[in-house]
């Protein structure tokens, strides 16, 4: 088989295409992953203090391979494949029901026979739901029925229910709020979206009001996993229990004052604040680095968004749009949440801080969906939205 030719020409055409700024960014971004993680982790009892970055830094590097890898492929060869990469999502979270492995409560991961690690099959079902929505949306001629709302919920629906299996309620919710936006790029009627999900927020908070006040019957969801979700209303009600890493987030960010105490200065406060390299790192940022620092890295969040939303604005095509939306959708929603359940503004629903958070299926999962951001820049598609 003959070798095609690419002309030098080309190639340097296609290289200026690469947004240098949202890989910069990103580099910025993983940078401060590198030095937090290391403050966090380096007086753990049993560990040595370079354990923890070290393995944070072989994941980068195999995500930076990943997001090479997909970068390198056009995007619209990933719409036969589609059906292919949600159905995976699937069977990967009905297995962890069945043989999943468990921590701290919840049943998320998967352990592979002579691998030393763990696979989260819920990060990759993000990015898997992205690309099934993104062909679903794509294939419909028109958004603006009730009806054309229903296979895209129910699309969704059978990976968020088989991830709030687990239990993983955060992740869930990140599967709404992709939702939302694709179905809302895909041309949905935003008075639909706001009666949809508004509404049914709303209904819940009712419902949730009607259980604590006059114990109506609250299916889906236990007594103690209420009193968990709501506990940052008032997280002093149980200082000790579930109001416990709430308060310390707390103490941390504020500890932290303007400027920071510094790196690997702070180990007294750090010492009881839990999960502070996954769940709470947003809160070792505001102890190291103050309120100046953790304004930074939300700074930069900012602008990976508004880059992947140059690079959206630029695609040609529905699929391509949608694919873009809903991979900044997924990188947003994780920020918010993270960063919200560290100031106390949101429920602590244990979602990592994408590329930041220690992890590995995290850290490969958002290098996927960088990928597929690079692919839209590299790969320009034809004019194919529909009226």
């Amino acid at each position: 088989m003959a070798l095609r030719r690419v002309a030098p020409g080309a190639v340097v055409q296609r290289l200026l295409r690469i947004d240098f700024g949202l890989l910069l960014v990103v580099a910025l971004i993983c940078a401060g992953s590198l030095i937090t993680i290391a403050s966090a982790t380096h007086a753990l009892q049993g560990v040595s203090p370079t354990y923890y970055p070290e393995h944070q830094l072989i994941w980068l590097v195999l995500g930076v391979l990943v997001m090479v890898a997909v970068a390198s492929i056009d995007y619209r060869s990933l719409r036969p494949y589609a059906a292919w990469a949600y159905g995976l999502g699937l069977v990967l979270l009905a297995l962890v029901l069945v043989h999943g492995s468990s921590a701290l409560g919840a049943v998320r991961w998967i352990r592979i026979p002579g691998v030393p690690f763990q696979l989260q099959p819920s990060e990759f079902a993000k990015v898997f739901l992205v690309i099934g929505l993104a062909d679903l949306l794509a294939a419909k001629k028109s958004m603006k029925r009730w009806r054309d709302l229903v296979s895209p919920i129910l699309f969704m629906a059978l990976p968020a229910a088989l991830v709030y299996k687990q239990p993983d309620l955060g992740t869930a919710l990140i599967f709404v709020g992709i939702l939302v936006v694709m179905l809302f790029m895909a041309g949905a009627r935003i008075w639909h979206l706001l009666l949809l999900f508004g509404g049914g927020f709303g209904l819940m908070v009712l419902w949730i009001y009607l259980h604590l006040r006059f114990h109506v019957p609250l299916p889906l969801i236990h007594s103690y996993q209420l009193s968990r979700l709501l506990i940052f209303l008032n997280p002093n009600a149980d200082p000790n229990g579930s109001g416990y890493n709430i308060i310390q987030s707390l103490i941390s960010l504020g500890s932290g004052g303007l400027y920071g105490l510094g790196v690997h200065s702070n180990q007294a406060i750090l010492s009881f604040l839990p999960e502070s390299s996954t769940d709470f790192i947003f809160a070792v940022v505001g102890l190291d680095f103050g309120f100046v620092g953790a304004g930074v890295l939300l700074l930069l969040y900012l602008v990976f968004v508004w880059r992947g939303l140059n690079v959206v604005s630029d695609v040609r095509d529905q699929f391509g749009v949608l694919l873009g939306a809903g991979v900044l959708a997924m990188i947003a929603t994780q920020v918010l949440m993270n960063a919200g359940m560290a100031m106390a503004v949101l429920p602590v629903v244990g979602v990592p801080l994408p590329f930041f958070s220690y992890g590995g299926s995290s850290v490969l999962a958002d290098f996927i969906g960088l990928g597929i951001l690079l692919s839209l820049r590299l790969h320009p598609g034809q004019l194919t939205f529909r009226s």
